[in-house]
């Protein structure tokens, strides 16, 4: 087979090639990587992809197509480099994710060495990551290493001023990253994404901003060194496995480091089958190549793909925790739960540093940050002392939480149990249901 005809024998083999690299040389590898492994396996690219679809369905993690490429590395092993191996194989695992298609783990034993697998987060892991990170700067670390697969050094250098102009009342905000973190020349360097962060990292950022108070646009948003990035993060990991709220990593896996983020973002981004490969590549920082990439319109254009596309994949909906139902109804009622908390925080750290003191540890922190159960014992807590107040005045003295929707909602609401309240004026509707507080 002559590997340079494959793109004629095979047309998804031609769309893949032309859509993922320019360079002639990695075409030559990435060509004789993908025409060896169907010389070895006898599968067609076709093939593949249909196989790797059906596992899908039938919730396979790995398919005959992982076990024919763990056959095919460990039968080079002794004839070629280590560097030729890896190089070639990537052939393959580019072919099947630029289709939408995710190996499961680094599966390549090569020169006679298992490679361990890089920790790959699942959303309720990050998630946990957060809620035990427990002073605001971490906490704002790990949500934007959740949003932007940027490398760790960005984050390392990140500057407030590198945030777009007006970036507090954006949903989507543009991290604009120096012109030395996007080289303008296709070759080797390594570039970084055009890219984003959302809701949840701005909140973040604006309470950072505001502990700080006046920041300049030259100030560092993470001032520590590149150990307190490393450990942090690590830190954080541990006491999530010894509150089981994570597991611990398997033999076979890195612990969870900071390039973990980066390939939970990825894995959004890849789950988008619906994006171009150009915006593949301009999200994930592929060898962009050109200044022409970062132009406004661009810039504007994927921000859209971001918040459409990317971010509900990073943040996938789920049902309202009791935490969001206990916040919606003290919100509902005109409290301020974030000024709950921040009283409770006030106390909590007034009483640790008494135990300075004594030998106990510093506590450097100027809001206390909870987790979010002892939040959610707090916030009910509050909740008993204002029913107790009032005495019982709404459904034997139980609370109702309340939400305002849309009429193209009420009905699935309605389905669940939700009581209509009242129509209002805008259109939107007032509806209602018992809230449980035991």
């Amino acid at each position: 087979m002559s590997f340079g005809k494959l793109e004629e024998e095979y047309p998804e083999v031609g769309k893949w090639i032309s859509a993922v690299t320019t360079k002639e040389s990695t075409r030559e590898i990435y060509l004789r990587g993908m025409g060896g492994f169907i010389a070895f396996s006898g599968l067609k690219p076709a093939e593949m992809l249909r196989i790797k679809k059906e596992g899908l369905k039938q919730g396979e993690i790995r398919t005959l197509v992982e076990d024919k490429l763990v056959e095919w590395i460990r039968s080079r092993e002794k004839k070629y480099s280590q560097k030729t191996i890896k190089a070639e194989a990537a052939a393959v695992t580019s072919f099947l994710t630029f289709k939408g298609f995710q190996l499961p783990k680094r599966i390549a034993k090569v020169a006679g060495k298992e490679s361990k697998e890089l920790r790959d987060p699942e959303q309720a892991e990050v998630e946990a990551l957060i809620s035990y990170a427990h002073d605001l700067e971490k906490k704002t670390l790990i949500t934007m290493m959740a949003e932007s697969p940027c490398r760790p050094r960005v984050f390392a250098a990140l500057r407030w001023g590198w945030l777009e102009d007006g970036w507090e009342s954006k949903d989507i905000a543009n991290i604009r990253l120096p012109k030395e973190f996007r080289p303008t020349e296709s070759g080797p360097r390594k570039f970084e994404p055009i890219a984003f962060i959302g809701k949840r990292s701005i909140e973040l950022l604006k309470r950072l901003k505001e502990q700080r108070g006046t920041v300049k646009a030259e100030d560092r948003i993470f001032p520590y060194t590149h150990t307190w990035f490393k450990q942090s993060v690590r830190r954080i990991f541990q006491r999530c496995i010894e509150e089981k709220a994570v597991r611990a990593s398997r033999p076979e896996e890195q612990t969870l480091s900071l390039k973990s983020f980066r390939k939970y973002v990825f894995n959004a981004i890849d789950a988008c089958r619906d994006i171009s490969p150009e915006w593949r590549s301009m999200l994930k920082g592929r060898d962009l190549g050109v200044e022409k990439y970062y132009s406004k319109e661009n810039i504007e254009n994927l921000r859209e793909v971001y918040r459409a596309k990317v971010y509900p994949r990073i943040w996938k909906h789920e049902e309202p925790t009791r935490l969001d139902r206990l916040w919606q109804q003290l919100e509902d009622w005109g409290e301020n739960p974030a000024e709950i908390l921040k009283e409770e925080g006030i106390k909590k750290l007034a009483g640790a540093r008494k135990k300075i003191k004594h030998g106990g540890p510093r506590i450097w922190q100027f809001e206390y940050e909870w987790t979010d159960k002892e939040k959610e014992e707090i916030l009910q807590e509050r909740i008993r002392d204002i029913l107790e107040r009032r005495g019982s005045e709404h459904n034997g003295g139980k609370p109702f939480e309340s939400r305002i929707v849309s009429e193209d909602e009420l009905t699935a609401f309605l389905d669940e149990g939700w009581d209509l309240v009242k129509e209002l004026s805008n259109g939107k509707i007032v509806i209602r249901r018992p809230l449980e507080t035991e």
